[in-house]
């Protein structure tokens, strides 16, 4: 006979089951305090875990943690290169990108993470081989080595590069950077950056809970012809009288992506593109949103319009990586 204690632990073993074998990867945290925590990573920052439980989403602090496993090798083989990355040590880095994309080539992180450092590896050791001759040359016209700029003449550099390169300018309000200007003409507006667009990632890297010279450092950093970015923008499209906006909706790996955007449809209109994922809809996250609810909230919207946020990648080109 089965005891109620022992058939509500046998729910529990059952629901838990179910939710991991329809979870694309489970991983495991071990904190400093002794707990152990089962889920998926959905976010990754720089001091904490957006951590996706049966319970709902917990924020873990990583200096709470103590052990971190994922499931499959490729998972720990980018979080290796992603730590050793964090630490400048750019060739261990590379190593293990190489390695997570030999094991799967459809890897979109650790493909930006190998050209990433391919173009930075390259421009360091032939700035390095520059910066020799410009301070041999000074030391031969003066005798003497130039005097190194404070972190604040220097940041303030940076800003002045990224506006004069890229041809934007940063805000960050709690926790979240904005593209504050964009100068027209440049390559950011080229790419089709506009003003209050959010910064999401640069090369793959999240930047949230970076500081502006973090994200400066971080843009300025890249030192191929290109720039890739990941942004997130707030757009109203008209729902016509068909319930449709002109855009085929599919759930994909990343999220409720854009396959495909009807010639002079409202979605064209709007600027929406394939392959841009939409992360709310009038403010409801679309994640774990099933398809068919998405497609109801658009048709459902008020005054014939909705509201879409929307993630776009784009690719910033010109000189020094900008």
């Amino acid at each position: 006979m089965i005891d109620r204690r022992s058939c509500f632990l046998l729910i529990i073993i059952l629901i838990c089951g179910l939710w991991i074998a329809e979870s694309v990867l489970c991983d495991t945290i071990y904190t400093k305090d002794g707990k152990e925590l089962k889920g998926i990573i959905i976010e990754d920052y720089r001091d904490r875990i957006i951590f996706s439980t049966i319970d709902g989403q917990v924020t873990v602090m990583k200096s709470d943690v103590k052990e971190l496993y994922f499931d499959t090798e490729e998972q720990n083989l980018i979080k290796l290169a992603e730590q050793a990355r964090d630490k400048n040590d750019y060739i261990k880095a590379f190593v293990y990108y190489d390695k997570a994309f030999k094991m799967n080539p459809n890897s979109k992180v650790a493909k930006d993470g190998i050209v990433f450092l391919q173009g930075y590896l390259f421009k360091k050791d032939m700035s390095q081989k520059e910066e020799v001759v410009r301070r041999h040359n000074e030391f031969e016209q003066r005798g003497q080595v130039s005097a190194i700029k404070s972190d604040e003449d220097q940041f303030n550099d940076d800003l002045k590069r990224l506006r004069t390169e890229a041809g934007i300018t940063l805000m960050t309000t709690d926790a979240v950077t904005r593209i504050e200007s964009v100068r027209p003409g440049s390559s950011a507006d080229s790419a089709g950056i506009k003003s209050g667009d959010v910064l999401v990632a640069i090369w793959g890297r999240l930047v949230g809970y970076m500081s502006l010279k973090e994200v400066v450092e971080t843009l300025l950093e890249k030192n191929s012809l290109e720039t890739k970015i990941s942004l997130e923008r707030n757009t109203t499209v008209k729902v016509r009288r068909s319930d449709s906006i002109g855009a085929t909706l599919s759930m994909q790996f990343d999220g409720l992506t854009i396959s495909a955007v009807n010639e002079g449809s409202t979605a064209a209109e709007a600027g929406l593109m394939p392959n841009d994922i939409i992360t709310a809809i009038n403010g409801n996250s679309t994640r774990y949103m099933p398809l068919k609810k998405a497609i109801a909230l658009i048709k459902r919207s008020r005054d014939g319009k909705v509201n879409l946020t929307i993630r776009k990648e784009m690719v910033m080109w010109g000189k020094g990586g900008m």
